[in-house]
C-alpha cells in the first residue's frame, strides 16, 4: 500500500468512528458511579468546609445561536455578557449542597471548569441535546492543606428536556438555570460522597 492509500483508509475510519451511535443517556446518569474518578476510593467521609470555583478567562465563549457552537463555554441560562462569572456563581451556588456533607475529614475543594457546553436557544427549543460539562476537582485537607485527591477530571452529562418540556416547565417558573443548578448540586455532592 502506498502512503496515500494508508492515509485515506485512516481518515475513513476516523470519519466512521464519529458516526457511531452512542448509548442513550439516562435521566439519572448523575447518580451513577462514573462520577467517582478512577483510583479514588468510592466511599468518602468528608465535611466540606469550602468550595472554590475557578473559571479561567482563557476559556472561549460563543454566543452563536447554532446547533452546537465551537467554544469552551456555551451558556444561555443567565442574562448579561460575562459567561465566565455566571458559571462561577452557578457552580458556587450548586456546591452549597456538597458543603452540607458531614463526615470525618474536613476538606476544601477546588473546582476548575474546563468545558461547559450548554444548549443554545435554537437547540433547546427545537431539538434535544445534552449539557456536556467537564471540570477538574482537587480535594485538600482543610486543617493541613495536604492533597487528599490530586486534580482529576470529572465529566458530567445532563440530558436536556424535550422542547415541549422546556416550554411547559418555563411556564411554571422552572428556568434553565434552575434545571442545571439542581443537576450540578447533585453531581458535586455525589462526587464528594
Amino acid at each position: 500500500m502506498n502512503k496515500l492509500t494508508i492515509a485515506m483508509s485512516g481518515m475513513t475510519l476516523i470519519g466512521l468512528a464519529g458516526c457511531m451511535d452512542m448509548p442513550e443517556a439516562s435521566r439519572n446518569a448523575v447518580m451513577d458511579s462514573q462520577l467517582v474518578s478512577p483510583g479514588i476510593e468510592a466511599s468518602r467521609s468528608y465535611t466540606v468546609r469550602d468550595v472554590h470555583v475557578v473559571v479561567p478567562q482563557s476559556l472561549t465563549v460563543s454566543e452563536a445561536n447554532t446547533i452546537k457552537p465551537r467554544a469552551d463555554i456555551v451558556w444561555r441560562g443567565d442574562q448579561g455578557p460575562d459567561r465566565h462569572e455566571q458559571l462561577r456563581v452557578l457552580f458556587e451556588e450548586a456546591a452549597a449542597g456538597a458543603e452540607a456533607l458531614r463526615g470525618d475529614v474536613p476538606v476544601n475543594v477546588e473546582v476548575e471548569l474546563i468545558r461547559f457546553h450548554g444548549l443554545t436557544q435554537y437547540t433547546r427549543y427545537n431539538f434535544r441535546g445534552d449539557y456536556d460539562i467537564l471540570a477538574r476537582i482537587t480535594v485538600t485537607d482543610a486543617k493541613t492543606g495536604a492533597i487528599l485527591e490530586a486534580p482529576h477530571e470529572v465529566h458530567m452529562l445532563l440530558p436536556a428536556m424535550s422542547p415541549a418540556q422546556v416550554v411547559e416547565t418555563e411556564s411554571q417558573g422552572y428556568t434553565e438555570r434552575m434545571f442545571v443548578h439542581d443537576f450540578l448540586r447533585d453531581a458535586l455532592t455525589a462526587e464528594l460522597s
